[in-house]
């Protein structure tokens, strides 16, 4: 099993190796942050983020969570697609990605301004209303996959948009 673990952690480690050296932007592509930003990132989240390693198994290095919680951001991957591209199993991203969300939030909540109140809610919503109602917000190049729900015929679709800001 060792030699499994040490397998899967090396590809790992490979791919992301491949990546950050990579010319023309694919590293910016796939974690929509610059190499920089996300070496900053990591180093005020990554002592929150890592594992300890236990006699049962090595931990998930924390670039790698880092790095699969912002795939995850970026492109709304699903768990399995995300298990396929990392090697990391469903189960632990399912507990990685709500971490490392809490991790940013935390060490980022000066620069992170969300909505307190119903109210301040409803004052973003005013913005999008003419174009987007019952919208409360943007994220640029962010799409969300949507499931229709039965017999909605043509009332739901996804749609790819990519807006400033109101």
């Amino acid at each position: 099993m060792a030699d499994v673990e040490n397998r899967t952690t090396n590809s790992i480690n490979t791919f992301f190796m491949e990546l950050t050296s990579e010319d023309g932007g694919e590293f910016s592509n796939f974690c929509r942050m610059s190499s920089t930003d996300f070496e900053f990132l990591l180093h005020k989240i990554g002592p929150i983020i890592e594992k300890q390693q236990t006699r049962l198994r090595m931990p998930i290095p924390a670039k790698i969570r880092l790095a699969l919680t912002l795939r995850y951001l970026a492109t709304g991957d699903s768990y399995k697609s995300l298990h396929y591209l990392f090697k990391v199993s469903t189960p632990a991203i399912s507990q990685i990605i709500p971490e490392v969300c809490k991790a940013i939030n935390s060490v980022l909540k000066d620069q992170i301004k969300l909505p307190q109140t119903p109210a301040e809610w409803l004052s973003i919503e005013e913005g999008f209303r003419r174009k987007f109602p019952r919208c409360v917000g943007a994220i640029d190049g962010k799409h969300i996959v949507i499931k229709c729900p039965p017999h909605s015929g043509s009332q739901y679709y996804n749609i790819s948009i990519h807006i400033a800001s109101y």
